[in-house]
C-alpha cells in the first residue's frame, strides 16, 4: 500500500512541478478581444509564411538547469471552436529586439503542437490551448523576446488570433508592460518587420501582451525526492 501511495504522490507532485520551476508565463488570457493575427496557413506557403506576436520576457534559469522543454501560447478564432486544423507551429526566441529591429535570433523550431480547450473566452470564442514539445538546450539568464506562429499542414483559411493579457496569475516578467513587437511577412500584403503592435493593432489600450508560456524541464532527481517524502506521509497516516 505504501509503494501505491508513494507512486500517486510522486505522479501528482510531478506534474505539478512539471509547471513550476522557474518557468516563464504571461498570464491568462483577457476577455477583450485582441486582433494580433498569427499564422494561418501553411508554413511552406507564400500566401503568409510567417505572422507573430513578441513579447519580451526575463529569464532566470531555475532548479532544471535553465533547460527549456516545451514552449505554448492561447488563441482564439472569431468563427470557430477547437483547433481542428491547426497542428504545427513554429518558434522563436530573439534578443535585442526593438521597433523595426529584428535583433539577433537566439533559439527556433518547428513542431507538431498539443491542443486543448481552456476555460477561458476572448471574442465570444473559447481560448484554446497550444503547446510544443521542443528540443531541449539550455537558455542562459537574460532579457529575450518569444514569439509563436501556429498554422496547418493542410491549411483551411481560417484565421487564429494570439489571446490578450493583463499579465494576471504570470509567472517571471516583465508582466503586463504592453512592450510587443508584431512580425508579418507575405507575399500578398506589405510586410511588417518587427513594429510596435500598439499603435498597428490596439491604440490607446494599455497592458496587452499576447499570452505565452515557456517551461523548464524538471530538475534531475525530483521525483526521487518527492517520492521518499511521500513514502514518509504514507508511513505517518498508517
Amino acid at each position: 500500500m505504501a509503494l501505491s501511495r508513494c507512486a500517486v504522490g510522486l505522479f501528482l507532485s510531478s506534474v505539478a512541478c512539471g509547471v513550476a520551476h522557474a518557468d516563464w508565463y504571461s498570464g491568462d488570457p483577457y476577455a477583450e478581444v485582441t486582433t494580433w493575427p498569427q499564422f494561418t496557413d501553411n508554413l511552406s506557403t507564400t500566401s503568409q509564411t510567417r505572422a507573430m506576436t513578441f513579447d519580451n520576457f526575463t529569464w532566470v534559469p531555475g532548479s532544471g538547469g535553465g533547460v527549456i522543454d516545451v514552449v505554448g501560447g492561447h488563441f482564439h478564432n472569431f468563427n470557430s471552436g477547437p483547433l481542428t486544423t491547426i497542428d504545427t507551429a513554429y518558434w522563436e526566441i530573439r534578443t535585442g529586439m526593438s521597433s523595426g529591429v529584428a535583433g539577433t535570433l537566439v533559439a527556433s523550431g518547428s513542431g507538431a503542437t498539443t491542443n486543448y480547450a481552456t476555460s477561458f473566452t476572448q471574442g465570444g470564442s473559447t481560448v484554446q490551448g497550444v503547446s510544443v514539445d521542443i528540443t531541449n538546450f539550455a537558455l542562459p539568464a537574460g532579457n529575450y523576446w518569444f514569439g509563436l506562429a501556429i498554422g496547418s499542414t493542410n491549411p483551411a483559411g481560417a484565421g487564429w488570433f494570439v489571446a490578450s493579457t493583463h499579465g494576471a496569475n504570470g509567472i517571471g516578467g516583465p508582466l503586463g508592460d504592453n512592450q510587443h513587437l508584431y512580425y508579418q511577412e507575405s507575399a500578398s500584403v506589405v510586410t511588417w518587420n518587427y513594429v510596435d503592435g500598439v499603435p498597428l493593432f490596439a491604440p490607446g489600450t494599455i497592458g496587452f501582451d499576447p499570452s505565452y508560456f515557456i517551461r523548464e524541464v524538471p530538475a534531475p532527481g525530483t521525483g526521487v525526492l518527492l517520492c521518499g517524502v511521500a513514502a514518509l506521509i504514507a508511513r505517518r497516516r498508517r
